[in-house]
């Protein structure tokens, strides 16, 4: 394979060089953030994140466009009439570049695409490397899909919809998830570099395709935005589309191009070319990279919420007793207001059991993946003093739902709550804890109890 470059020379045809246009600014509106909220997120609603500073690393990378999101991530028309405003965009590009330079010959426009098409290849790279590091490094260090919390593990099959099932089934084996995680980073590292960008983009295609349809069969919540990815690393192979044809079809020789840098006369700027590749580098794969890899070691992840609980009270606990302004209220698995089992889980997180209409959240981000894709169970952040034995209770989806219970500990395992709810009723609630064990927890050399 020879290294060749002709796209300074090309004979750009009137299509080519519109559509050259078209995913410029398709490339463009797709990566900067040109909503105003992007700039003012709460990174504190639901949990702290105070311990997590790197957090704007994985905004930037995962800067959505509105049609990503709405629809539940499955807005085609969003992206059908984003390309068509990219086409026209580009058309327009054109004639107005036609126009200034219509006393030139056409040498010098050709020339001047084979420039432009330059600095698509970088966007386009770079775009698809930035998404794709922040996927990559969150596999290899497996804090993406973590394994199931207690409160999962005691979730009905049936309360969970099949893109939460699909992310709690990759979470059970990180065997799988970081050998997923290594493919996508080999990709990502080699559409950084240009003589490794088709090998790349062949590795990225054959990762992207499979994720496309699984977001497709699952219903995951990611459709769009990985076919977006699908479709960037097809453009990268576009420029040798004949040249596979040639080779894999007709089984010709064919040469895959090589796209050079730029070329810069000052030397100031062909440091910083080299300096600010470093610096992307450094920060969006190394730096991240490193911190991931402690919060995976401390037994985190960005997923679930980072403050600890206390590790004393984690664990399952059945509802012994319940009374609701002194009226005692057997247990019955239809009644809605009587708790049936709550869960304490190693974070600050406790999850109640209930048998109540769930409004189904569908929206997989950062603050909401306890409560995302699952029914059947009420979600609280809590703080807890342990020398005046109070609980503060927040509903992890809805902050202003406050509630304070005062709690006695008669012996280990055992717990009694007092106070008042969110409806400030009277509420009594007796806890036992239940040592259960989860196959899914156990390593699978270990032979469970009952076989």
């Amino acid at each position: 394979m020879r290294n060749t470059n002709n796209f300074a020379h090309l004979a750009w045809k009137w299509h080519n060089r519109v559509l050259l246009r078209t995913f410029i600014v398709y490339g463009a509106v797709t990566i900067i953030p040109l909503v105003p909220s992007f700039y003012s997120q709460d990174f504190d609603a639901g949990f702290s994140v105070a311990n997590y500073p790197w957090r704007w690393l994985d905004v930037i990378s995962q800067n959505n466009p509105w049609f990503f999101s709405s629809q539940g991530g499955k807005n085609y028309i969003g992206w059908f009439i984003t390309l068509l405003i990219c086409l026209v965009a580009g058309t327009v590009w054109l004639l107005v570049e036609k126009q200034i330079n219509k006393d030139k010959n056409v040498a010098d426009l050709n020339t001047g695409d084979g420039g432009l098409y330059n600095w698509f290849f970088i966007l386009v790279r770079y775009q698809i490397v930035l998404r794709m590091s922040w996927f990559a490094i969150a596999k290899v260090f497996p804090v993406q899909m973590p394994f199931p919390t207690i409160s999962q593990l005691n979730t009905s099959l049936g309360d969970f919809t099949p893109g939460k099932l699909y992310w709690l089934t990759t979470g059970v084996s990180p065997f799988f998830e970081v050998f997923a995680g290594i493919f996508e980073l080999t990709a990502t590292i080699l559409i950084l570099f240009r003589r490794t960008t088709t090998l790349g983009a062949l590795m990225m295609i054959a990762i992207l395709l499979p994720i496309w349809f699984v977001n497709i069969g699952y219903d995951a919540g990611v459709e769009l935005a990985s076919l977006h990815l699908l479709l960037l690393s097809l453009l990268l192979l576009a420029k040798d589309s004949t040249k596979f044809w040639q080779l894999l079809i007709e089984h010709k020789e064919a040469a895959i191009s090589y796209i050079r840098p730029p070329v810069f006369p000052q030397q100031w700027k062909r440091v910083g070319r080299i300096a600010l590749k470093i610096g992307f580098i450094f920060i969006f794969l190394v730096y991240r990279g490193y911190h991931y890899e402690k919060l995976y070691a401390a037994g985190k992840t960005f997923k679930l919420p980072l403050d600890n609980g206390v590790e004393s009270f984690t664990g399952f606990y059945n509802v012994d007793e319940f009374r609701i302004n002194n009226r005692f209220i057997p247990y019955s698995p239809n009644d809605s207001l009587r708790w049936q089992n709550v869960v304490f889980e190693k974070f600050n997180t406790i999850s109640i059991k209930v048998a109540r209409p769930f409004k189904l959240n569908t929206q997989n981000k950062i603050r909401t993946t306890e409560y995302y894709g699952n029914i059947g169970r009420l979600f609280y952040g809590y703080d807890v003093d342990t020398v005046k034995h109070v609980f503060t209770l927040k509903n992890r989806a809805d902050t202003s739902e406050k509630t304070v219970l005062n709690y006695t500990i008669p012996k280990p395992g055992r717990f009694i709550l007092k106070g008042l709810d969110g409806h400030k009723d009277s509420v009594y609630i007796e806890l036992n804890r239940v040592d259960r064990q989860y196959p899914l927890a156990v390593k699978r050399n270990t032979k469970v109890a009952g076989d």
